[in-house]
């Protein structure tokens, strides 16, 4: 049996698999916000079971190791613990570790709409915003990571990372209300011209085919605005494609399969 973990700053999605070919059980949790409790959790759901390997995607920046987390704002109890090495005792099997997104476009080059593109770049949505470019169906080279999320943008004469001003936690905070309680349409048009801008300049950056978007933000933006400004601001007509994950939620569980199948060499 395999663990395919995918942990976000709100939801923890858990998947099973016996072999590589299909993933036997899907479920999806809170995600705890204390070390010591997510380690508890994982102890008494899966320690019974014979588990050969898992794969947790994590939010945030992982050492060189990739045994922890060295910068993780929306997990802080998280950051700079001995995360493979206790999940290694607790579950009693070779644990792997990636950046959460990482997985996610890992998942979408195999299995979603980054089958037909041999570089893309993806980015999430979500309480936080994540990212990562893909090349060949691999996660492409780095030193420390892909973080889109932390990008600064010039407001007002001062500097905001665009995490800050464009994502779940950052939208309830400006507007005291969670992102799916808002439903004044002008808000979520101008936050979708937002996006296009930032597109525009992770475009030009990682130089992608396309770039596909997920997250739960995904579903109260305009996508219509979001094509059409991405198009009006891009400086010229070799453009990417901006599309839209069809994998949702699961786009994680599908990468940690995949990132332990290469990990084993199963062909």
């Amino acid at each position: 049996m395999f663990l395919l973990v995918n942990i976000g700053a709100t939801k923890t999605k858990i998947g099973l698999s016996k072999n590589f070919k299909r993933i036997d059980k899907i479920e999806i949790f809170n995600t705890y916000q204390n070390y010591f409790d997510f380690l508890k959790f994982f102890k008494d759901k899966f320690s019974s079971l014979k588990i050969k390997s898992a794969s947790f995607g994590l939010p945030g920046v992982l050492n060189r190791n990739k045994d922890k987390l060295i910068y993780s704002p929306n997990l802080k109890d998280f950051e700079n613990k001995n995360i493979k090495k206790d999940l290694e005792k607790t579950l009693k099997c070779r644990i792997l570790l990636e950046n959460d997104a990482a997985l996610e476009g890992l998942g979408e080059a195999y299995f979603g709409k980054g089958k037909r593109f041999n570089i893309f770049g993806y980015i999430t949505l979500g309480t936080g915003v994540g990212g990562v470019r893909i090349v060949n169906r691999e996660i492409d080279k780095k030193f420390f990571g892909f973080e889109p999320g932390h990008t600064l943008f010039l407001i007002d004469e001062k500097f905001f990372e665009f995490e800050n001003i464009f994502s779940g936690r950052a939208i309830e905070k400006i507007f005291n209300k969670k992102p799916e309680e808002i439903k004044d349409k002008n808000i979520w048009n101008f936050y979708s011209e937002v996006l296009s801008a930032f597109l525009v300049n992770v475009s030009l950056f990682w130089s992608p085919e396309a770039i596909i978007l997920n997250g739960s933000l995904i579903q109260s933006l305009n996508k219509k605005i979001i094509l059409s400004s991405f198009k009006n601001f891009f400086p010229f007509n070799l453009r990417p494609k901006i599309t839209f994950s069809n994998l949702k939620e699961k786009a994680g569980i599908y990468g940690a399969l995949i990132y332990i199948k290469k990990s084993l060499k199963y062909n």
